[in-house]
């Protein structure tokens, strides 16, 4: 099994800069040195839907691509004997809307059944926050929904997807936090919430909390943190990006400029 990568959602402080480049011991304990813990072998996924809105279709690839580590999928494509015991027992995705009734409207003609209410969706491991056509305010269970959710201390991840950065950010929790939207909102959105650090890069990521600026670099996104989360089953998910065409990292071609 591979060793667990070290943790860089933060940056040490000048005094832990100091004290790691004078100490005289390289204990990982002394050095307060953290790793990341194992994966779950079981996924809960929210996929939250926010008014009567189109949602892209597009904007859904990330959360495909994620997926593709459930053990039903990685199945079906070449896996290697340890990728298949990698894969992820189980990939819990619910669809959840204010009524949790009905469908939703998703571009190309599809539409893609409701599974859960804001009253009665679980606590979820994974929340995606998909980009609609709309950018109308929030209403007050959306919002305390959302909240709700991301102050869960079990939370793995937070992911909105394109203009989806304009629902999450109304809940107030990105509040000096970095974020990425997409080109043609940052203006208005630096002007409204002046509060959040906005990027202007394809991505973005603080803590738990990931933006992406197009559906596009979503999925960029989503194979970077699949990578960094699911460390020790790295066989399934370089299996399962393959087979999406997502290039491996020993695949890039690193530049000197």
């Amino acid at each position: 099994m591979p060793s667990p990568p070290r943790s860089y959602t933060s940056f040490p402080s000048q005094a832990d800069l100091f004290y790691f480049c004078t100490t005289s011991s390289t204990d990982e304990e002394d050095l307060n040195i953290h790793y990341a813990p194992p994966s779950k072998s079981s996924l809960r996924v929210g996929v939250v839907v926010l008014g009567q809105d189109q949602v892209q279709l597009l904007d859904l690839a990330a959360l495909d691509l994620l997926a593709m580590l459930g053990r039903n999928r990685i199945q079906r494509i070449a896996a290697s004997t340890n990728a298949m015991e990698q894969a992820m027992d189980e990939i819990d995705i619910r669809y959840v809307s204010v009524t949790g009734e009905g469908s939703y409207p998703v571009t190309s003609g599809s539409r893609m059944p409701v599974t859960n209410s804001f009253a009665n969706a679980p606590l979820f491991d994974i929340l995606i926050i998909p980009g609609s056509f709309s950018s109308t305010e929030l209403p007050v269970s959306a919002t305390s929904f959302l909240t709700a959710q991301c102050c869960n201390p079990n939370l793995i991840a937070v992911m909105s997807i394109a203009s989806g950065i304009t629902h999450l950010v109304q809940t107030g929790i990105l509040h000096k936090v970095r974020a990425a939207a997409p080109r043609c909102l940052l203006p208005a959105l630096q002007q409204q919430y002046p509060e959040t650090s906005w990027q202007q890069t394809s991505w973005a990521r603080h803590d738990k909390t990931w933006s992406s600026s197009t559906a596009a670099s979503s999925l960029d996104m989503m194979s970077t943190w699949m990578r960094e989360y699911f460390w020790d089953r790295i066989e399934a998910v370089e299996c399962a990006l393959g087979a999406a065409g997502i290039a491996s990292l020993d695949d890039y071609i690193h530049c000197d400029y």
